[in-house]
C-alpha cells in the first residue's frame, strides 16, 4: 500500500510539475494539454536521466533521478514566469471541474487496476520473467547501458525505455521490483485511461456539436481502448452453451475456424485459460495447407494477462503523441523555418523539436511504433496545409508529408543516438505476403465492436453532408493504393528472377520457405486464388479507405463555424485511414524475423490500429448518439450498442476468471516474485542483497524457469534464456557457445577446466539447485556423468545453503 501511495504521489506532483511546459506547448487544445501532464513528465524525465547517465553525466543512482527533476523543475519555472503565473492561476481555477476528472480517473484507475493485479500478482508466463529481468537489471546496473541480464558482458539490446520509466519509479520509492512489476502495469494502465480521455474530450471540444460539457462523453475514450474487446469473448460463450452444434459437427464453427473454438464443447470450456483464445482469432495457412497461429492482441487482453512489454508500456505515450498531433492540426499558421537549412516547415522550431523527441522516443519504447507515428504526424502536417493553404493536391501533400516525416525521422534518430549505437534486432526486411491472407470473418470478430460504429459515423458523414464530400476521388485514391500494394508485391517476388543466380536462388528459397511452397508459380497462383475466395478484409478496408478519403477530400468548404469544427471530424478521419493502412499492409507485406511469417507484424500493426480506431469508434459513438433523430440514426444507435454488449463479454467474464472471482486464497499482494521450489527465492532474495556479480545457474529455452536466479536478482547470468537473446542478438554467435560452455563447467569434474570458464566468464557467484540437476542430468550427451557437485564445494566459498539450493562464491583469486 505503501508502494502504491507513493507512486501516485511522484506521478501526480511530475504532472503538475510539468503543466507550465505543457501549457506552453499545446495553447490551441482546449485543455491545454492538462490531461496528459503525467505522461509527458514521465517521458521527459526518463529522458533527462537517460541521456545524462548514457553521457557519463550522472550515474544510475537517486541523485541522478533528483538532478533530472531539479532541471526539469527549473525549465518549468522559467516558462511559468515567462507565461506568468497569473494566466496559469485563471485557466485552472476556469477549468476546476476538468482537473476533478482528470485526477479522478488517475487515482480510480491506478488505483482500481492496482487491486486486480493484488488478486493474481504471480509474474509467471509468457515474457514477464523477462520483464521483470529487465527492471531488476536497471535498478541494479551501476550506470547505462544497463547490464543485460541474461547475457553478462553485455549491455541489454532491446527497446528498453519503458523499463527505464518503470525503474526510475522504483528506485525513487524504494520499491521491489517484483512489486514494480505491478504498479508498474496499474501505473500504464491508468496513463493510458489519461490519455485516450484527453484526446477525446478535445475531440469533442473542438467539434462544436454540442455546448453541453464534454467531460462525461469523453469517458467514452478509455473505455472503447481499454475496456471493450474483440468479440470471441461472446463466440465463446455461445460455444460453451453448446450453439450451432450438431452432435461433434458444425459448419459455423469450421467456417469461422477460430482455434479451440472449432472442437466440440468440453465442460471445461470456461477452464483457467480460456481468455487466451481471444488474442489469437486470426488463422493464417501457409501453401500446404498447415496452420499458423498469429497474434492478435488488444489492449484488455494485455492488462488481463497482466504483461508489461513494450507495446504495453508504449501506449500512454501513443496518445501523448496522438494528442499532439491534433494540437498541430488546430493551431495558426506558423513562421516557417527550414530544417537544416534544407526542408522549409510551417512550424516553430521548439514544437517541431518536440514533436521529434516524442517521435523518436516512440522507437526507444517500442521500435516498431516509430515509423508509424511520424506518419501520422506527417499526414496531419500535410492535411493541415492542404485545407489552410495549397489545396488538395496530391503532389504538395505527398511533398508535405515527406518534408516532415524525413525531417521527424531523422531528428528523432539523433535525439536518440545513444540507444541506436548498442541496438541490434532480429528483423531482416520485408517479405512479400502473398498467401497469408486474414479472413473477412475472423477480421470483422477481432476489430467489430469498433468498426460498427465507424462504419455507421462515416456513412453518416456521407449521407449529411453528400455537396461536400467526393467518393469518387476517394474509390480511386483507395484503388490506387491497394494496385500499388498488389504490384509493388509482385514486382518485388519477380523481380528476384533479375537478380544473379546466387542471389535469386538465396532469396527464391527464403520466399518460398517463408510461405511453405516449393514452386513459385504455383505459390503465386493459390495466392491469387485465395485473394478471390476470401475477399471479406480486403473489401472491409477498401470500402472503409473509399469512404473515409471521400470525405477528407472535400469538393468544397463550408460556412467558418463548420471548417473550425470539421477539425475534429478530419482528424478523426487521419485515424481511420491510419488504421486502414495498419491493416491492410500485411494483407502485402510483413517482416521477416527469426519466426518466418507474419506473426508479429500482424501482432505490432493490428495492435496500433486498435488504438486509432478505439477513438474513432468512440468518437462516433457520442456523435451518432447525440444526433441520432431519424429511424436511420435509430437503427444506427441500435447496432452500435449491439456491438458494444458482444464486446462487454470478454472483459467481464475475463476478469472474474483471472481473479478467481475476486478472491485469492494467499491473500492480496503487489509482490509478484514466484519461484517454485520457495527455496530459489530465498536464494534470489540473498543474491539481491548481495554485491553486484555474474552468477553461472542452468541454461534453457525461452519461457521456462532458467535464468530465475538472475530475472529475480537483478545480478547477470552468463546465459538466461537462449532463444530470446538470439532474437534480440539478430544470430546465435555469442548464445550458443556459452550454453555449451555453461554445461560444461556444471558436468565437468576436471576443476582446472571449469575454473577456466569461471575466470572467461567473469562469474562470482555459482548456483547449484533442483533445476540445475534437472537440467543436467545424468546420461545425457553433454553431461554423461551428471552434475559434478563436488569441484565446487571443494575450491569454492559455500555463501548460502538451504534445504534445495546452493551457492557459491568465487575467491578472489580467480576473478
Amino acid at each position: 500500500m505503501l508502494d502504491l501511495i507513493f507512486w501516485y504521489l511522484i506521478v501526480s506532483v511530475l504532472g503538475w510539475m510539468v503543466f507550465p511546459i505543457v501549457f506552453r506547448l499545446v495553447p490551441d487544445l482546449p485543455d491545454r494539454g492538462f490531461s496528459i501532464t503525467k505522461i509527458f513528465g514521465l517521458l521527459l524525465w526518463g529522458y533527462c536521466y537517460w541521456l545524462f547517465g548514457r553521457l557519463g553525466l550522472t550515474a544510475n543512482s537517486l541523485s541522478g533521478l533528483l538532478f533530472s527533476l531539479v532541471l526539469i523543475a527549473g525549465l518549468a519555472s522559467l516558462l511559468m514566469r515567462a507565461d506568468g503565473r497569473e494566466k496559469l492561476g485563471i485557466w485552472i481555477k476556469e477549468n476546476r471541474n476538468l482537473i476533478l476528472s482528470v485526477e479522478s480517473i488517475f487515482l480510480v484507475c491506478f488505483g482500481g487496476w492496482a487491486l486486480v493485479r493484488s488478486l493474481n500478482p504471480e509474474i509467471l508466463g509468457t515474457e514477464k520473467p523477462m520483464e521483470l529481468a529487465f527492471i531488476n537489471s536497471i535498478l541494479r546496473s551501476e550506470s547505462f547501458p544497463p547490464n543485460d541480464p541474461w547475457l553478462s558482458g553485455y549491455a541489454i539490446s532491446y527497446y528498453y525505455f519503458g523499463y527505464i520509466l518503470i525503474g526510475m519509479l522504483a528506485k525513487l520509492a524504494g520499491t521491489l521490483g517484483s512489486v514494480a512489476f505491478n504498479l508498474g502495469v496499474a501505473l500504464i494502465f491508468a496513463l493510458s485511461a489519461l490519455g485516450s480521455y484527453g484526446l477525446l474530450y478535445n475531440l469533442l471540444k473542438i467539434s462544436r456539436r454540442s455546448a453541453r460539457s464534454q467531460l462525461l462523453p469523453a469517458l467514452l475514450g478509455p473505455f472503447f481502448t481499454l475496456i471493450i474487446s474483440n468479440w470471441e469473448g461472446f463466440l465463446h460463450y455461445l460455444h460453451s452453451l453448446g450453439a450451432f452444434w450438431n452432435g461433434t459437427r458444425s459448419s459455423f464453427w469450421r467456417w469461422l475456424d477460430i482455434q479451440d473454438l472449432v472442437n466440440p464443447p468440453t465442460g471445461d470450456s470456461f477452464g483457467h485459460w480460456w481468455w487466451w483464445r481471444a488474442s489469437r482469432v486470426i488463422q493464417d495457412y501457409d501453401f500446404s495447407g498447415f496452420g499458423k497461429e498469429v497474434i492478435s492482441e488488444f489492449p484488455f487482453f494485455s492488462f488481463l494477462l497482466g504483461d508489461l512489454h513494450p507495446h504495453v508500456l508504449s501506449l500512454p505515450f501513443v496518445f501523448l503523441i496522438l494528442v499532439f498531433s491534433l494540437a498541430l492540426l488546430i493551431q495558426p499558421r506558423q513562421k516557417t523555418f527550414r530544417w537544416l537549412k534544407l526542408i522549409p516547415l510551417d512550424l516553430s522550431p521548439g514544437f517541431f523539436i518536440a514533436l521529434a523527441w516524442m517521435a523518436g522516443g516512440m522507437a526507444f519504447l517500442n521500435t516498431w511504433n516509430f515509423p508509424m507515428y511520424v506518419g501520422i504526424l506527417a499526414g496531419v502536417y500535410a492535411i493541415k496545409n492542404a485545407r489552410e493553404h495549397s489545396g488538395w493536391q496530391a503532389s504538395i501533400v505527398l511533398k508535405d508529408i515527406l518534408y516532415l516525416g524525413a525531417a521527424l525521422g531523422i531528428s528523432g534518430g539523433v535525439l536518440y543516438l545513444p540507444w541506436y549505437l548498442g541496438f541490434a534486432s532480429q528483423a531482416g526486411g520485408i517479405i512479400p505476403n502473398v498467401v497469408y491472407i486474414t479472413r473477412g470473418a475472423q477480421f470483422w470478430v477481432m476489430f467489430g465492436p469498433l468498426l460498427v460504429p465507424i462504419f455507421c459515423w462515416v456513412i453518416a458523414q456521407i449521407v449529411n453532408y453528400p455537396q461536400q464530400r467526393n467518393l469518387k476521388t476517394g474509390f480511386s485514391l483507395t484503388s490506387i493504393l491497394v494496385m500499388g500494394l498488389l504490384i509493388l508485391m509482385l514486382t518485388i517476388v519477380y523481380g528476384i528472377s533479375w537478380l544473379p543466380i546466387s542471389s535469386r536462388e538465396a532469396l527464391t528459397n527464403l520466399f518460398l520457405g517463408s510461405v511453405g511452397g516449393t514452386n513459385l508459380n504455383q505459390v503465386m497462383v493459390e495466392g491469387l486464388l485465395r485473394r478471390i475466395t476470401v475477399p471479406g478484409t480486403l473489401v472491409t478496408l477498401f470500402v472503409l479507405s473509399a469512404l473515409a478519403l471521400g470525405s477528407l477530400f472535400q469538393k468544397k468548404k463550408g460556412d467558418q463555424e463548420t471548417e473550425e469544427g470539421s477539425y475534429a471530424d478530419q482528424f478523426i478521419l487521419i485515424l481511420i485511414l491510419g488504421g486502414m493502412i495498419l491493416t491492410l499492409v500485411p494483407e502485402f507485406f510483413f517482416l521477416r524475423d527469426l519466426f518466418g511469417y507474419r506473426i508479429n507484424t500482424i501482432f505490432k500493426f493490428y495492435y496500433q490500429a486498435w488504438l486509432m480506431w478505439s477513438i474513432a469508434a468512440a468518437y462516433g459513438t457520442v456523435v451518432m448518439v447525440r444526433s441520432a433523430r431519424t429511424a436511420a440514426g435509430y437503427l444506427a444507435a441500435g447496432l452500435m450498442i449491439i456491438s458494444l454488449f458482444l464486446g462487454l463479454f470478454y472483459p467481464v467474464l475475463g476478469i472474474q476468471a483471472k481473479t478467481n472471482q475476486f478472491s485469492r486464497d494467499e491473500g492480496m499482494t503487489l509482490d509478484g516474485e514466484y519461484l517454485y521450489p520457495s527455496t530459489d527465492s530465498e536464494g534470489a532474495a540473498w543474491l539481491r542483497e548481495a554485491p553486484l556479480g555474474v552468477i553461472a545457474e542452468a541454461v534453457g529455452g525461452s519461457y521456462s524457469a532458467h535464468g530465475r536466479m538472475a530475472t529475480y536478482s537483478g545480478s547477470p547470468t552468463v546465459l538466461g534464456w537462449d532463444f530470446h537473446e538470439v532474437q534480440w542478438r539478430g544470430d546465435g554467435s555469442l548464445v550458443w557457445p556459452r550454453k555449451e560452455k555453461i554445461a560444461t563447467l556444471y558436468c565437468t569434474p576436471n576443476w582446472n577446466y571449469a575454473s577456466s570458464i569461471l575466470e572467461e566468464f567473469e562469474v562470482r557467484y555459482v548456483v547449484v539447485g533442483d533445476l540445475e540437476y534437472s537440467t543436467y542430468l545424468e546420461g545425457s550427451d553433454f553431461c554423461p556423468n551428471g552434475l559434478q557437485v563436488e569441484k565446487f564445494i571443494q575450491n569454492l566459498n559455500l555463501v548460502f545453503r538451504n534445504d534445495n539450493l546452493m551457492i557459491f562464491e568465487v575467491p578472489d583469486r580467480l576473478e
